[in-house]
């Protein structure tokens, strides 16, 4: 009866001993974790950004061609989405042929011009030798007068011509959008056969290789802040990993500023709120992270920061 009684004050003991154990061990940790970040600003209100462009067209047109496609790499240059373009294609033929035939009234008037420039000089040796009368030479100087008039006119015309054919080929780039620089073609916002309107996105592409994290920090933290500090930046897709970075930018104006239906305090209901600023921080590839393994660091995803505190 005596080790039968004894057997669960011994469990007891061990339960209160391992559970004084397990509190002194998150006390250690709660008075580490609060030594080690004390000197940071922490919050998870952030992502990764970076520069964005949705591509779209200036014209009325179907989608004849897609040439990238969402996830694609893209370089500047490169030919994305091309638009039904016959009817400026003929006009850029219409121009080019215009252009050809007026050069051909060029070298016709530039011969007679310079059989109509001999034919004068002549003449006005011949009046100088009094050989032919003053109508014949009168005659001779019109003739003259108007090839040379001709001749210039048939240049400003090829002058016009070519006017109107860059004209058309500054249209027809309307019908081909390229990718503006080098990034990641991210959403394709249309298919082949549709018409698009202009200001209509096309495709949406993004630098990756110009990549920050905007963090939103409350206000009454902004004070710790400061330009050029160091943070600690952890990305939900990569456990594990410590990325660096620095602040290089700190918004000048609350986010709610931006808001497309900001806060209305003019009413008697007022709650107040605290506001977070918006602030850049880049962030570095770690030092030992794999070089044969791919690193996706996309807009939008999700990342926590701690900022050094000045």
């Amino acid at each position: 009866m005596d080790e039968q009684a004894k057997k669960p004050s011994y469990t007891i003991h061990f339960v209160v001993t391992l559970a004084a154990i397990l509190a002194s061990a998150l006390v250690i940790a709660g008075l580490f974790w609060a030594l080690s970040w004390r000197h940071y600003v922490w919050t998870n209100n952030a992502n990764i950004e970076a520069y964005g462009s949705d591509l779209g067209a200036n014209v009325t047109e179907r989608v004849t061609g897609i040439f990238a496609d969402e996830g694609d790499l893209v370089k500047q240059g490169d030919l994305l989405v091309l638009l039904e373009n016959n009817v400026p294609l003929a006009e850029k033929a219409k121009a080019e042929a215009e252009i050809q035939s007026i050069e051909q009234q060029i070298k016709v008037r530039q011969a007679q011009y310079e059989k109509v420039r001999n034919d004068y000089i002549r003449a006005e040796e011949g009046i100088a030798d009094e050989v032919i009368s003053a109508q014949e030479f009168d005659h001779r100087e019109k003739d003259y007068q108007m090839a040379d008039a001709e001749l210039k006119l048939a240049y400003a015309n090829l002058d016009l011509a070519k006017r109107r054919l860059e004209a058309v080929e500054a249209k027809l780039t309307h019908y081909a959008i390229y990718a503006p620089g080098n990034g990641i073609v991210s959403k394709r916002w249309i298919w082949f056969g549709d018409v698009t309107s202009p200001g209509q996105s096309l495709l949406t592409v993004f630098d990756l290789d110009n990549i920050w994290v905007l963090a939103r920090v409350e206000e009454e933290k902004i004070e710790s802040v400061r330009m050029g500090a160091e943070v600690s930046i952890t990305v939900d897709a990569y456990p594990g990993w410590l990325f660096k970075g620095r602040v290089f930018s700190i918004n000048g104006a609350a986010a709610s500023n931006f808001s497309l239906v900001p806060q209305n305090n003019a009413t008697g209901n007022f709650t107040k709120v605290a506001q977070r600023i918006p602030i850049k921080i880049s962030i570095e590839r770690p030092d030992d992270f794999p070089e044969d393994k791919p690193l996706y660091l996309f807009p939008g995803m999700q990342v926590e920061v701690w900022i050094k505190k000045a």
